[in-house]
């Protein structure tokens, strides 16, 4: 009997902020099983295959398949030299038998190929008659493109290669290797890698009321730490790396017009973007090494001032968040409050609300 993952709503960014417009689970889905609305999602039990390909397309791990344990797996392939992943569909043999090859994330195997740990990726063939096939190539593709670039940017000479065996003519117990190897996979990118790689749509609709956005404590991803640990590695060069959208860690921009509405930090899952106060002085600070790129923050933005960076700089921990936007505390003439307003004012917005208020009332 098939299970299908675990959802945790607190973690996904359309129950965090009800009207997210994120669907990456879904674009991922080949099998139409995940049904999306303001509350987060829904799981169709007769639809879903458990692939795990809407797991692995999750940045913020709302979504956990339990045919895929990616730290148990971690546990056990880290102690090899070199290790064998193949997909269940294809019946060949393998030290880790996965649901989906496509579900492989990126962190996860720059990670391997990182300490030096060969890859090998056996099953690819299968991908044109396999029920998860489009969505599983498109996602491995991307995945794979991830992984080179990482490589480039913060490998070293110690990095193992991730090669895909020539299937063509081998049982499945028994595969030869293509010395040529075309490690990238690359003819897989671009079938179905569009619908992967969509950005976030912006709303053109009137401000949303702040009660859309739900509390919960910020939490961490296994695949942002395992990115981090990549990220903390002496680099020889100072190359930046180019956003991608397997890659679940972004870089926060700001342009100018923000209204310290603080919305964003409210509705960002991680705590990547942090509101620190003193009694002067009020700041919006970014901490990159807790950004999964999952974009809530773009969407809730109502100037629509944050965005994402092209390019990511600065990879290693920081001591201290990033400043976006910084603003001097005003003391209100009425009743002498301390508040925050993105131009001078004289009384501070309670107080305008009481004068609204008494107009409505007496007129």
């Amino acid at each position: 009997m098939l299970t299908q993952p675990e959802y945790r709503a607190s973690r996904c960014t359309r129950f965090r902020y009800r009207y997210s417009g994120c669907s990456r689970c879904a674009d991922a889905c080949p099998h139409e099983a995940v049904e999306l609305s303001d509350e987060g999602i829904k799981i169709s039990a007769e639809a879903c295959q458990n692939c795990a390909l809407c797991a692995a397309a999750c940045p913020t791990e709302a979504l956990l398949a339990d045919n895929l344990p990616r730290i148990e797996v971690l546990k056990r392939t880290t102690k090899r030299p070199e290790v064998t992943f193949a997909c269940a569909p294809s019946e060949f043999k393998g030290d880790e038998i996965v649901p989906c090859l496509g579900a492989l994330d990126a962190a996860m195997l720059s990670y391997l190929a990182s300490r030096g740990i060969a890859v090998t990726l056996a099953g690819t063939q299968h991908c044109a008659e396999c029920v998860h096939g489009s969505s599983g190539e498109a996602r491995l593709g991307l995945n794979l493109e991830v992984v080179d670039t990482l490589r480039r940017v913060v490998g070293n000479d110690k990095w193992a290669e991730i090669s895909v065996p020539d299937e063509s003519d081998s049982d499945p117990g028994k595969i030869e290797h293509n010395p040529s190897r075309r490690h990238l996979f690359r003819r897989f990118v671009g079938r179905g890698a569009d619908q992967l790689t969509r950005p976030v749509p912006v709303s053109e609709a009137p401000p949303v009321p702040l009660k859309a956005i739900r509390f919960a404590a910020p939490f961490s991803t296994a695949g942002r730490e395992l990115l981090q640990i990549l990220f903390s590695t002496p680099q020889e060069t100072s190359m930046p790396l180019p956003a991608h959208a397997a890659l679940l860690a972004a870089q926060v921009g700001i342009w100018p017009g923000c209204t310290a509405c603080e919305a964003c930090a409210r509705a960002c899952p991680t705590g990547a973007l942090q509101i620190k106060e003193s009694a002067t002085a009020w700041q919006l600070g970014f901490e990159f090494t807790r950004c999964v790129g999952c974009g809530v923050c773009v969407e809730v933005c109502q100037p629509h001032v944050l965005h994402f960076k092209d390019e990511m700089e600065n990879l290693a921990k920081s001591p201290e968040p990033v400043t976006l936007h910084g603003l001097g505390k005003q003391r209100c003439s009425r009743c002498d409050r301390f508040f925050i307003s993105a131009e001078p004012e004289q009384i501070c917005p309670i107080c305008e609300g009481d004068d609204a208020d008494f107009v409505s009332l007496f007129g």
